[in-house]
């Protein structure tokens, strides 16, 4: 199931090797989906690792089947990316201080 945003909405994120790949899924996404359904459609770079990541955020009311299908055009290439590792991966992008982000915290067993 995606993560929520703060506002409510259900998010996905996806992360790609190559920029061409990240770019391709999104405009497909952008296609398929109404401006009702699809909020917000992101392609952005993750520092740490160099790959990119795709981030949609669905309307509240956005039917499960719809969010499987974003889920399916977005994982015939990329990585789904678990919600809060998101989350960090925007703080980091925002470059917000406030330490290390969670899932390094998890992985060294400190949250």
């Amino acid at each position: 199931m995606p993560g929520p945003e703060p506002g409510g909405n259900p998010s996905l994120g996806y992360e790609f090797a190559q920029e061409s790949e990240a770019q391709h899924h999104a405009a497909e996404l952008d296609r398929r989906f109404t401006k009702e359904e699809l909020l917000g459609l992101r392609v952005y770079r993750i520092r740490w690792n160099g790959n990119y990541l795709v981030e949609a955020t669905f309307a509240e009311d956005m039917p499960d089947a719809r969010v499987n299908d974003a889920r399916a055009l977005l994982g015939e290439s990329g990585v789904a990316v678990h919600p809060d590792d998101l989350t960090d991966y925007k703080r980091a992008t925002r470059g917000d201080p406030g330490g290390l982000p969670d899932w390094i915290k998890r992985f060294f067993g400190g949250a």
